[in-house]
């Protein structure tokens, strides 16, 4: 492989995704996705959830059949992962010295989780990638005591997970709600009680003064003067971009891969999508990295149609979803911190939606183990708030 017509690198929902958008899109010429992990593609939303408690298997969360890539013609490269382009030849160089030509190069190369300093070695774990989650459920047992760093998504899935399995469970966060800054104050508190009720102890407004390691694990002395100590600790304070491709060379970075509103990067021929890119939204009115599989896939559309030549997919509002203690939480939309917001709490047959409006318009919704009042909402978002 000396030559291909668009050369992707990050083998994750972005990657791929783009791979057949590339495909449906008219693009006959060599494909190929590079991926640093010796893996083939898989779904990362199980790896918190039902990978890790083993309702699934590993083999349930690939994200093609492996024939699928030799029928779709996508060479597919594990293990080998690329460590900068040459923009102006449009040549990218792997780790293990492989030299290909690109016509079109997209950058798929996704978030690596946020590192907490003198917090690392035996005992502590994240979860971004497979075998995060391998190591975190050969170390979760019956009676072992977890401490989650952040009570987001992840960290909050995580502990769920974890307190499935048996272990006693902790969560420590410096803000005043879970999922801080990304669900509604109603939906906070409702989640928030379920994680207690279900034996999770949740803390807020804490921070860790010191870290010291112990011959059973770790003990964090907090600024308070209290002190929690666990077997396990699971750090999941947010995610960094993976930007070391693209800055080592020579594009635009800003918390992510610069990228307009087709995903081109400020290099001719190059894009950026998924977790890695940061692009314009109009509702933060600033540049914005959104994690989630769907602005993943859309933007791997939005790409592959700007390399086909193409009309780009009409914007959709992002949406972000979330499974704890068996309720689904579904969001659309964005709201901007910056803003006053009024939230609207709504009962459902089975859980809760609320409305979430600012600037006289519906800026997003959430649902809770409301599926059909979700789907209803979505296309509400954007529209003038009602007068009543």
């Amino acid at each position: 492989m000396r030559h291909v017509h668009t050369a992707i690198v990050g083998a994750g929902h972005a990657g791929v995704e783009c791979a057949w958008a590339l495909r449906a899109a008219g693009i006959e010429g060599d494909l190929a996705l590079f991926g640093a992990e010796g893996h083939a593609p898989y779904e990362r939303p199980p790896l918190s959830k039902a990978l890790l408690t083993g309702s699934t298997s590993e083999e349930r969360i690939a994200l093609r059949a492996g024939e699928a890539y030799e029928k779709s013609r996508v060479a597919f490269v594990a293990g080998d992962p690329v460590e900068r382009l040459d923009t102006a030849a449009r040549v990218l160089l792997t780790r293990s010295g492989r030299r290909v030509s690109y016509e079109h190069c997209v950058l798929a190369t996704g978030a690596r989780a946020r590192d907490i300093a003198g917090v690392a070695g035996a005992g502590v774990h994240a979860v971004r990638g497979l075998d995060d989650a391998r190591r975190l459920r050969a170390a979760l047992r019956p009676g072992s005591r977890l401490l989650v760093l952040g009570a987001g998504y992840l960290g909050l899935e995580a502990a769920c997970s974890a307190r499935k399995l048996g272990a006693e469970v902790a969560v420590l966060e410096q803000g005043g709600q879970v999922m801080g800054g990304k669900v509604s104050e109603p939906t906070a508190a409702r989640i928030g009680a379920i994680h207690r009720d279900a034996g999770i102890a949740i803390r807020h407004g804490v921070a860790v003064q010191r870290w010291e390691r112990t011959a059973a694990g770790w003990r964090a002395h907090l600024v308070d003067g209290s002190v929690e100590e666990a077997e396990l600790v699971l750090v999941s304070v947010g995610a960094v971009a993976e930007t070391g491709v693209a800055e080592a060379s020579g594009l635009d970075c800003l918390d992510g891969v610069v990228v307009d509103e087709c995903c081109r990067t400020s290099a001719p021929g190059v894009y950026a999508i998924g977790d890695c890119a940061s692009a314009f939204r109009s509702e933060l009115q600033r540049h914005a990295r959104i994690e989630s599989v769907q602005n993943a896939l859309a933007q791997a559309r939005i790409a592959a149609a700007a390399i086909a030549g193409r009309s780009a997919p009409a914007p959709r509002p992002p949406t972000f979803w979330s499974e704890q203690h068996g309720r689904r939480l579904q969001m659309a939309g964005l709201v901007n911190p910056a803003q006053p917001c009024r939230d609207v709490l709504l009962p459902t047959a089975k859980g809760w939606l609320v409305e979430r409006y600012q600037g006289g318009r519906l800026a997003a919704i959430e649902a809770v183990d409301s599926p059909v009042e979700f789907i209803k909402g979505v296309p509400r978002i954007g529209t003038l708030e009602s007068a009543s």
